[in-house]
């Protein structure tokens, strides 16, 4: 079976799990999908970050190691309840990239396989805040293992040669399969959903189809997680076991500020503007609708109503919390956004000589004289005198160029990804490569890290869904009214994989390839 074993980073060897799951046996890969709702609860419930929070796999062939992520596969098109929300289109290109896999390796989808959150919020099935089933304290629930069931039942038939070109490889040679949980995707923790995947998938050994039960996976050096842990707006409050019990006894997921967004915004927003999510960065994309689309403020001005309606929604809940945490976060650069832990880390990285710190400090100084953001601050300071005319809330945001908003990132606070990654760096299994996705960075990235002494690497794997970049499309002079996701030269699928291999059983640098 699987060689993986559990522990949290940074700490002395794992000490045993409270409740031990039963043993898998050869007839019985799955068997907490064998257990009562109640009852898994219970163990789902008892799980500890020592045990869950990274899963080390203790196999000791070192493979090439493929990684992908942010597929997001989808309930297909003919279904007309999910009209406009499929972002995968890809089933034959994905079955030429397993056969080219042709040495020993272990492909790590990483995060946000299947798209289960927009199903939900299509069939509405996520209790809101308020609904009776939501506990009196604590974090707000989603969907149950139910739905997670249905909703792959429907992926798997909307795109049946994915899950069995992922059993052709399996069954070709010495390959494995490793399945990561990302934020869209974290119904992929539910016993019985990797219960119907590995039956799509049809392993012929199933100790080479691994589901990863926790946050992060570590082989050999190698550090993989989808990156959604370092983003306020998309973590969960319990990341290596996000479940909870409902007011009626039924074991639920946690609910993130992002997935009440996409149930409760972002679906309807994506059906009028079907490419809103596949141009980068979003942020960019819709400022660039209000300035350019003349059905833009219309829809801003709705949108911005309702977005105001889920703030307040979201307000008892503290998820707004998450949001403003979202946005201080994306400005310093760090995982942490208290005013402690910035401080702290703005100390650090100066202290340890990190080339970036001057910068992030001087900026902080030149911020409010920065010409280039000029029109950034008076925007918002515009848009903010106005409410609660939302209208003209809107339209002062509309003044704002997307530009100023990229300046902002660029010149001030460095980046949310390397500054997770590079605290990665060493531990108890010697990180030496920290591979994220969950961003859609156009065609991947690689960047080297440096933290207290340590060096290694970052790498980004992208997404397989058609993403254009703003300011690329900017520079070729395409307008708005232009955009149409059936132009693959305007939003390609560059097919983005991280690939990592060992040498004397060390990481060498990640290398990312793009297959048109």
């Amino acid at each position: 079976m699987m060689v993986l074993a559990a522990c949290s980073g940074p700490v002395a060897a794992p000490s045993p799990p409270v409740q031990p799951p039963p043993s898998p046996t050869a007839g019985d890969p799955f068997p907490l999908a064998r257990l009562g709702d109640r009852e898994l609860c219970d163990r789902l419930l008892a799980r500890r970050p020592d045990d869950y929070r990274v899963i080390v796999d203790r196999d000791p062939e070192l493979r090439r190691t493929v990684i992908v992520s942010d597929l997001h596969i989808g309930p297909g098109t003919t279904d007309p309840r999910f009209t406009g929300i499929e972002d995968f289109y890809s089933d034959a290109d994905w079955g030429a990239f397993l056969d080219q896999q042709t040495v020993p390796t272990d492909l790590v989808i990483d995060g946000d396989f299947i798209e289960f959150w927009q199903i939900a919020a299509a069939l509405h099935v996520l209790p809101t805040r308020d609904a009776s089933v939501q506990p009196a304290g604590g974090v707000t629930l989603a969907e149950d293992q139910e739905f997670g069931v249905a909703a792959a039942e429907l992926v798997i038939a909307a795109h049946p040669t994915v899950f069995r070109d992922l059993g052709r490889l399996l069954a070709r040679g010495d390959n494995r399969v490793i399945i990561i949980p990302g934020n869209h995707d974290a119904d992929l923790l539910w016993p019985r959903v990797q219960e119907r995947i590995a039956r799509a998938i049809a392993p012929a050994d199933p100790s080479r189809l691994v589901f990863v039960d926790g946050a992060a996976y570590e082989h050999a050096g190698l550090h993989v997680e989808h990156g959604h842990a370092f983003d306020a707006a998309n973590q969960l409050a319990t990341g290596y076991a996000p479940f909870g019990r409902d007011r009626d006894g039924r074991c639920r997921l946690q609910a993130s500020w992002g997935e009440i967004f996409v149930d409760q915004f972002y679906t309807d927003t994506e059906r009028q503007v079907p490419f809103i999510d596949n141009l980068y960065p979003e942020s960019a994309a819709v400022l660039w609708e209000l300035r350019a689309d003349p059905r833009g403020t219309e829809r801003g001005i709705v949108a911005g109503v309702r977005f105001l309606e889920l703030l307040r929604g979201a307000e008892t809940a503290s998820l707004n919390r998450s949001a403003a945490k979202a946005a201080l976060q994306g400005l310093f650069g760090t995982p942490d956004t208290t005013a402690v832990a910035v401080v702290d880390q703005l100390t650090d990285r100066l202290a340890h000589g990190d080339v970036s710190a001057p910068a992030i400090v001087e900026a902080l100084w030149r911020l409010h004289t920065d010409p280039a953001l000029m029109p950034l601050w008076s925007g918002v300071v515009d848009a903010a005198r106005a409410l609660p005319d939302v209208g003209a809330a809107i339209d002062a945001l509309r003044r704002i160029d997307p530009d100023a908003l990229l300046h902002l990132r660029d010149r001030a606070f460095g980046d949310v990804e390397e500054t997770a990654a590079a605290q990665l760096l060493g531990g108890p299994n010697d990180v030496r490569v920290v591979v994220l996705g969950h961003t859609h960075t156009v065609g991947g990235r690689t960047s080297r890290l440096s933290s207290h002494g340590k060096a290694g690497f970052l790498a980004n794997t992208g997404s397989w869904i058609s993403v254009a970049s703003v300011a690329e499309l900017a520079a070729r002079g395409v307008t708005w009214d232009k955009l149409s996701l059936a132009d693959r030269t305007m939003f390609p699928s560059k097919r983005t994989a991280v690939i990592v291999d060992f040498v004397n059983g060390t990481p060498q640098p990640p290398v990312v390839v793009n297959a048109r």
